[in-house]
């Protein structure tokens, strides 16, 4: 009895490894991304015949792969609304053969094309009968880039009452932070503008002039030498101008007016990279009147809120100007180079080579082996535009 058993168990361990052997089974989603070697590649032994009689058919999955059902022969692989990020679009191919010999194939995307600016990765994917995991992404793309540049630079105006004469130069602004005193320096008081600019503030008439000073700085008091002239100014946003008249025979004494927003400029950026056809988007965080230019409109032209097009290869200076309400200006510049769009094409692109279709069976049955292959946005963003031509058979 005990021998019985064990040859019952014997048996069955038998049929178990038989069935492991000769049943196919898939799983688009149990398998690792990539196998050794990243071979494309499935079979060493190359069978070769005619190729006559060997054709495909394909169709894809409707759930992206999580449940494979098959639905009708498809022949149209692009997607012009996008892939979305993280998700893929699954195929299976069946490549059968009618000849009586088996017969090794290769089959290829004959041409895959995707933007020259995008933020995704296209993968082309492989998971039955062997597995691959390829990039086609990334080798000649040429992706919109930009470098911040801190320019951190603002004017306060300055008025010295015409009743008597003053040397504008001669005068600094002291500038700090109030949410923290250790942040503090002297900004000198440029000459009066030219041709002059007059205001007019409590029925008293003061020539300008301004000084530059950091974003940041929010009061600011004015000084000759170790001399100081009024209250400290905490709130130039409001005020932004510091008028100086003489208050006595031998004193001097300051009071805080408001005007029209002085020229500013925060942010900018100091290059920039946007790949022919394209558009980049240059705007300066600034104050006042802000206007924008090219010095070659001939390679990029820029509009009023920043936006650059790149009109054909080469090289420009983006320059952003800020003016203030009496005409003081601050500028910064921006190198702009425009590359020639190569397009982003790979030609005869290998989804298998080397698969080895048997020829027809004792039934009369033909030889069919299965391709399960996918494309995929791997990455967190999107969507991901690309475009198939055509899928072929070759030997």
């Amino acid at each position: 009895m005990k021998k019985l058993k064990i040859i019952v168990v014997s048996s069955l361990a038998v049929v178990l490894c038989l069935l492991c052997a000769t049943t196919t089974t898939f799983s688009w989603f149990t398998r690792d991304k990539k196998m050794q070697g990243d071979r494309l590649g499935l079979n060493f032994n190359y069978d070769i015949s005619t190729g006559t009689g060997v054709t495909m058919r394909t169709y894809t999955s409707v759930d992206d792969g999580k449940t494979y059902v098959e639905t009708n022969e498809i022949t149209a692989f692009s997607n012009s609304e996008g892939l979305a990020a993280g998700n893929r679009k699954c195929y299976r191919t069946d490549l059968i053969n009618n000849g009586t010999a088996a017969q090794s194939v290769s089959l290829y995307l004959s041409k895959l094309t995707m933007p020259e600016n995008v933020s995704g990765s296209f993968y082309l994917g492989v998971n039955g009968p062997l597995k691959t995991y390829k990039s086609y992404y990334g080798d000649n793309a040429k992706t919109i880039q930009k470098k911040e540049s801190v320019i951190n630079q603002k004017n306060v105006y300055v008025g010295f009452n015409t009743n008597q004469t003053y040397t504008p130069t001669n005068y600094k602004v002291h500038w700090w932070d109030n949410s923290n005193t250790k942040y503090n320096g002297d900004s000198s008081v440029r000459a009066y503008f030219s041709p002059n600019k007059e205001g007019s503030y409590d029925n008293q008439k003061y020539n300008m002039s301004y000084a530059t000073i950091p974003w940041e700085a929010n009061a600011v008091k004015l000084r000759q030498g170790d001399t100081w002239y009024g209250k400290d100014n905490t709130d130039i946003a409001t005020n932004n101008i510091i008028c100086l008249y003489q208050s006595g025979t031998n004193s001097f004494d300051t009071i805080y007016k408001g005007s029209g927003v002085a020229a500013g400029i925060e942010k900018f950026y100091s290059s920039a990279n946007v790949t022919q056809g394209n558009t980049i988007n240059l705007a300066a965080t600034a104050q006042g009147t802000v206007t924008y230019s090219s010095s070659n409109t001939s390679v990029a032209t820029v509009a009023s809120d920043g936006t650059v097009t790149a009109l054909k290869a080469g090289s420009a200076i983006i320059t952003v100007t800020s003016e203030g309400f009496y005409g003081d200006k601050l500028t910064a510049t921006c190198s702009l180079s425009v590359p020639s769009a190569q397009g982003n094409t790979k030609n005869d692109v290998p989804v298998v080579t080397n698969v080895k279709v048997p020829g027809v069976y004792a039934d009369n049955e033909p030889g069919i082996v299965s391709v399960y292959w996918f494309i995929k946005n791997d990455s967190s963003t999107g969507p991901l535009t690309y475009t198939i031509d055509d899928l072929y058979l070759t030997l």
